[in-house]
């Protein structure tokens, strides 16, 4: 198999429970006025959006500032916003102006994620599932994703436990 070749892998799957209305854990998803509260991997940094259209078809473009003043540019394209049980995206690391680049960090990683948010009433809370996978990931991507899995539950599930304590200040 050529390096190139694009392969399927399958997904990172990260469960939680919320004390939280379900409209409002995804308002939080979905509203700027709250995303820029929690969407950042860990306290410290900031989240800064440069346009938001988060509809379906839509798109946004945002930036996190980690601590010692490092951007992180994310552009995101909505493929499915369906309010409050479902919302998917693709996302993609990308620069100020939303050119789509690979990630400087970890070259092999996948180019192209897509992450599905699926929200559900289970004994008085909102419980979250988030389903992230690459999108026809080269087998290095495909590799490197697979390596990471431990540690995907610090990257998203950091943040969740970000969504957390917004959804408690609120």
């Amino acid at each position: 198999m050529s390096s190139d070749a694009q392969i399927s892998v399958g997904p990172s799957i990260i469960t939680r429970d919320y004390n939280a209305p379900r409209e409002l854990v995804f308002e939080a998803w979905t509203k700027v006025e709250h995303l820029v509260n929690w969407m950042f991997p860990q306290q410290g940094f900031v989240c800064e959006y440069l346009h938001a259209d988060i509809v379906s078809g839509g798109s946004s473009l945002h930036k996190m500032i980690a601590p010692n003043g490092h951007e992180m540019w994310l552009l995101t394209r909505y493929e499915l916003v369906n309010g409050p049980e479902e919302l998917v995206f693709r996302q993609y690391m990308s620069n100020e102006a939303g050119d789509i680049l690979p990630n400087p960090q970890m070259p092999d990683w996948p180019k192209e994620m897509r992450t599905t948010v699926k929200l559900s009433d289970v004994d008085g809370k909102t419980q979250l599932q988030l389903i992230w996978q690459p999108v026809n990931p080269t087998a290095a991507e495909a590799a490197t994703f697979d390596a990471s899995r431990p540690q995907h539950e610090n990257g998203w599930g950091s943040g969740l436990d970000q969504l957390t304590r917004y959804l408690g200040s609120l």
